[in-house]
């Protein structure tokens, strides 16, 4: 992945971490940023193996389906950790999260 295929989620998360450290919350903020990179970064390791299986037998596709929930089953599991374990604030963590999943979004449209 080029980083400037995700100027837009970088410059978005920047800025709610920046904010919400001025808020004393940069912890959570800087956690759900980190989040929303490492779902970003899985998503485009996964785009990239499917590419490259693009004559898929069965089984694979039915592997492929499975990588795309253990994705979505571990963003899950560390935004609980993160409210729960970790004691992080819920606003922070996931307002930063959510708008990093809507930087991702756009740069994808952006590439378009």
């Amino acid at each position: 992945m080029k980083s400037i295929d995700s100027l837009i989620q970088y410059l978005i998360l920047a800025l709610v971490v920046i904010t919400f450290t001025i808020y004393g919350l940069g912890i959570a903020a800087l956690y759900g940023a980190l989040v929303s990179l490492s779902n970003t970064w899985v998503f485009d390791w996964y785009i990239n193996k499917q590419k490259a299986l693009v004559d898929a037998d069965a089984q694979k596709s039915f592997r492929m389906a499975i990588n795309s929930s253990a994705r979505a089953l571990s963003l899950v599991l560390l935004t609980l950790i993160g409210l729960g374990w970790l004691e992080l604030d819920p606003p922070a963590l996931c307002l930063s999260l959510v708008l990093g999943q809507i930087g991702f979004i756009l740069d994808r449209l952006r590439q378009k």
